[in-house]
């Protein structure tokens, strides 16, 4: 048996997803990591009547190298972006953080900012970054936001979301304590969970191609992600998963 068709075999990757799940929360460190990470998962959700939401945690102000464009310029054309792709993949709102590009920290306050979203929207599952690569292979240094952006995101799920002595300016608002059902994480190196998007891959492409100003070869991003993503089933056809560290929690 091939390997990747023996590792597929090992791996969960229902559809639906999980019929429980009524509204997803992704966070993400920078515009575009979602569809990246998730993308193809967050079409699944919303096709199926579940409410998506977006946090983009920085402003995604070093995402260009051409010094002639201005920072404020950048912010702004990577927000539109951020939502012309979140509106291909179904997805209700995109909320913007606004820390600095490079340097976010998984800050108090930024805890905090985390936390009165989770209440507010009550999801059943959140999405979010794996908080422990530093590299892969030989040739990628993970970016420092991605690893903060997952802890940041960890820390505001537990214990401060459900626990109503964390925050209690919070409750003043009406913003309950809320413990999400699941956290399922990208990137992880060693993934117990994945879902089949080969029906929505073209639509994750149309989502990652609203990202313009982070490519100077659109095609050749897309060819990219198209080998990253593929595999074959055991008839030889390709298919495209998205993997994830999935966590259950008992309520």
């Amino acid at each position: 048996m091939p390997k990747k068709a023996a590792r597929r075999q090992s791996m969960k990757h229902p559809l639906p997803p999980v019929p429980e799940i009524k509204t997803v929360l992704v966070i993400m460190a920078h515009p575009d990591d979602a569809e990246f990470c998730c993308g193809g998962t967050a079409k699944i959700f919303s096709a199926q009547g579940a409410s998506v939401h977006y946090i983009v945690l920085t402003n995604g102000d070093k995402g260009n190298h051409n010094l002639s464009i201005t920072v404020p310029q950048l912010v702004k054309t990577r927000m539109s972006e951020q939502r012309a792709a979140a509106a291909i993949l179904g997805v209700r709102d995109v909320v913007f953080m606004g820390e600095e590009d490079g340097f976010l920290e998984p800050s108090r306050e930024l805890r905090r900012r985390l936390v009165r979203h989770i209440r507010r929207l009550r999801p059943d599952l959140v999405i979010c970054q794996y908080p422990e690569i530093l590299f892969r292979g030989d040739s990628y240094i993970n970016h420092p936001d991605h690893r903060n952006a997952g802890l940041a995101t960890l820390e505001a799920v537990f214990p401060a979301a459900g626990n109503p002595m964390f925050f209690p300016d919070l409750l003043a608002e009406g913003l309950e304590p809320h413990n999400i059902k699941e956290l399922w994480m990208c990137m992880a190196p060693e993934p117990n969970h994945r879902l089949d998007i080969t029906a929505y891959f073209e639509i994750k492409i149309q989502a990652l191609r609203q990202h313009a100003s982070q490519f100077d070869d659109l095609d050749a991003m897309e060819g990219w992600v198209r080998e990253r993503w593929a595999e074959e089933d055991e008839q030889g056809k390709q298919r495209f998963f998205e993997a994830f560290k999935r966590m259950h929690f008992a309520k």
